[in-house]
C-alpha cells in the first residue's frame, strides 16, 4: 500500500506566500494560498491548563502526500480546526519510493476564547 492511500483526511494546506510588497515597517507581506489534498494526523502529546477557563495545546505529527510544498510558516486546516507548522517539514524516504511522503510537527492550541 502507498503512503498516499493511508492519509484519508481531507486537509487544506496554507502557505503564506510573500506578495513582494512591503508593510510601513518594511516587513515583507504575505498572502495566504490554499491547497487541498489529503493527510494523516497523530496527536503526540496534550496539555490541558486550567485557568479561568480550560486551555489545550496539542502537539500532532502531520503527513501529507510526497511533493506538496509545506514550510515551517504554514499552516493545516483539518476537519474545522487549525494547526501551524512547527519548525521545518522533512521529506520521509525511507522504504520503497511509494511510501515516501513529507512530515511535519504541528500545533494546535485553544482556550475559553477560542
Amino acid at each position: 500500500m502507498s503512503a498516499e492511500r493511508m492519509m484519508k483526511t481531507p486537509c487544506t494546506v496554507i502557505q503564506r506566500v510573500p506578495t513582494g510588497e512591503t508593510d510601513r515597517h518594511g516587513d515583507a507581506v504575505t498572502k495566504p494560498v490554499e491547497v487541498e489534498t489529503r493527510c494523516s494526523l497523530q496527536k503526540v502529546r496534550g496539555t490541558e491548563h486550567e485557568s479561568g477557563g480550560e486551555v489545550s495545546d496539542t502537539a500532532w505529527l502531520l503527513s501529507l502526500p510526497w511533493g506538496i510544498e509545506l514550510d515551517a510558516g504554514a499552516a493545516v486546516r483539518v476537519q474545522g480546526h487549525q494547526y501551524e507548522v512547527v519548525g521545518e517539514p522533512w521529506n520521509a524516504e525511507e522504504g520503497s519510493r511509494s511510501l515516501w511522503h513529507v512530515e511535519a510537527d504541528v500545533r494546535r492550541t485553544s482556550g475559553a476564547s477560542s
